[in-house]
């Protein structure tokens, strides 16, 4: 009998959607299309539902069609996507507007005027308020009114018939499952950081919407979709589903989780205490955690994991890859990289970055582009460029760039492990490194030097997500064990380790690149306000 182990790991991404055909040793294949952002007014973002819809029925369809001999071998289906958007449906699922993007800020207003009011503040936050939120939801929703609660609030307070008429507020995971399923289903892990939910309970099966939270803004809480864990059976593929799609009717939809927490999973650094890195546009360090955890001076909290029962401690920055995106269009513009593949043109800043010695010739570049989150949460920051001379090459630009993401993440990482070590012993320093970073062999070992950590290369950064997703399925479908067996799935490329020979110059540096915050804070406030 043909044994039934693969899984469809569909993941919606912000700008892209692939649908993903993994198997328990591994990525099998995956097809890709790409979706729009609109503009409708200032601070406004925002999504087609419908083209959400359609980019994952054409994905899953093509993937399939491609190995026609495969679709019986299908387990199950699994969804992961962006995270804090909201989709208002009505009683047959029909969206009522475009999803509001988890970029969308026309919530900031209201939010900084009627939720954060309060006479006595801690960094802006209205005490009250503050111990409310963080006794019942274990966070606080931000003031640029990005989070789930603060798009629900504003929309009730100035789009009340629009409010009365949504059925569910889902987001983009929950749509797909709808989609796939017909059922409306959410996960504790997107829950959580809607800061709606009552996460009091020791027993994750337990938590449920908070019904103070919502009172707290005249909210229904039936409005919201049913919460599962990330490995419950959402339901069962449809025919209208299977007709669009290819996809089996009757086959499991897993519930699945959001992409930040598919792919810590995907990283592979699922043990307690052990970190992984990820390097995008923005980024973080983050690890495994048994429990809450919080440290507000430097703005490291947890999240739900994607692994129930588990917490995520992280420290998430705002520019990391996008600071050597900018230098190369300052250094590299189209006309000289015209008729060159992005892997032509990356694989030429390494080349040029490795020309310059450990410490880039005492430049430091900070990354802060658009300010930052953590460990400093200052919107007004900007990089700078620091001790540049007559004799600086563009091998040392690019070169500090590398470097100053990884002081960054290096700053973050010591109050994640500060945190972590409370409750956990790791059994190893090893970091794992996802993300665009992973790809390029110089600034793996610019992170095990800068870290003074060995530092593992994971490939197919692209697919950490998806595979995440997969592996929450096979757990689901008995047929992982457990999730340590998501190492059969993931290939690793090369094991970097510091070399002693860096140590002296880069404790120099990192000690300048945390001054340049203190020295010049001030001012950037003063400039940027």
């Amino acid at each position: 009998m043909e044994e039934k182990n693969l899984i469809l790991a569909v993941d919606i991404g912000t700008t892209e959607t692939k649908a993903v055909l993994v198997s328990p040793d591994g990525y099998i294949d995956s097809c890709r299309c790409g979706c729009s952002l609109s503009y409708p007014a200032k601070s406004c973002v925002e999504q087609s539902p419908e083209e959400i819809a359609e980019a994952i029925y054409s994905t899953s369809r093509k993937t399939l069609a491609d190995h026609p001999d495969l679709v019986s071998r299908l387990a199950g289906v699994v969804f992961t996507s962006q995270m804090q958007n909201t989709i208002p449906v009505d009683r047959e699922g029909k969206p009522l507007m475009n999803m509001l993007s988890w970029m969308d800020e026309r919530a900031a207003e209201f939010t900084q005027k009627e939720m954060y009011k309060g006479l006595v503040k801690i960094e802006g936050y209205p005490v009250t308020k503050l111990i409310k939120f963080l006794r019942i939801t274990g966070g606080m929703p931000g003031k640029n009114g990005k989070d789930t609660v603060c798009k629900l609030a504003w929309m009730k307070k100035t789009k009340p018939d629009l409010y009365d008429s949504v059925h569910k507020f889902l987001d983009v995971k929950d749509y797909a499952v709808f989609l796939a399923t017909g059922n409306y289903v959410s996960s504790y892990d997107m829950a959580n950081i809607t800061w709606l939910m009552d996460t009091r309970k020791k027993n994750q099966a337990q938590w449920t919407w908070s019904e103070d939270i919502h009172r707290l803004y005249g909210l229904d809480s039936r409005k919201m979709p049913e919460l599962k864990p990330s490995t419950a059976i959402a339901g069962k593929v449809t025919a209208t589903f299977s007709g669009r799609t290819g996809v089996p009717e009757g086959l499991p939809v897993v519930n699945g989780s959001g992409d930040l927490l598919t792919s810590a999973i995907g990283s592979g650094a699922i043990e307690m205490g052990q970190m992984h890195i990820n390097i995008g546009t923005a980024g973080w360090v983050a690890t495994h955690h048994p429990g809450y955890g919080i440290d507000m001076n430097h703005y490291v909290g947890s999240i739900v994991s994607g692994i129930p029962g588990v917490f995520l401690l992280i420290s998430k920055q705002e520019t990391l890859g996008a600071a050597l995106d900018w230098l190369k269009r300052m250094l590299y513009p189209p006309e000289l990289t015209q008729g060159l593949s992005s892997s032509d043109i990356y694989g030429m800043l390494d080349a040029e970055a490795a020309k310059s010695a450990p410490g880039s010739n005492n430049i430091i570049l900070t990354p802060w582009l658009f300010g930052e989150r953590s460990p400093i949460n200052n919107p007004h920051l900007r990089g700078q460029i620091f001790n540049i001379c007559m004799n600086t090459t563009r091998a040392d630009l690019l070169r500090s760039a590398m470097e100053g993401v990884a002081y960054n993440i290096r700053w973050g990482m010591e109050f994640v492990e500060a945190l972590s070590r409370k409750k956990v012993r790791p059994t190893t320093d090893m970091v794992r490194l996802i993300g665009g970073a992973s790809k390029s062999g110089i600034w793996c070992q610019i992170f095990a030097d800068v870290l003074q950590k060995p530092v593992l290369q994971m490939m197919n950064p692209q697919m950490a997500c998806a595979q995440g997703a997969a592996s929450i399925a096979m757990v689901a479908l008995g047929i992982y064990k457990d999730f340590s067996e998501i190492d059969r799935m993931l290939k690793k490329g090369t094991l970097y380790k510091p070399d002693p020979s860096t140590r002296k110059v880069y404790e120099m540096l990192y000690e300048q690149f945390k001054a340049l915050y203190r020295n010049n804070k001030a001012g950037f406030t003063k400039i940027n306000h």
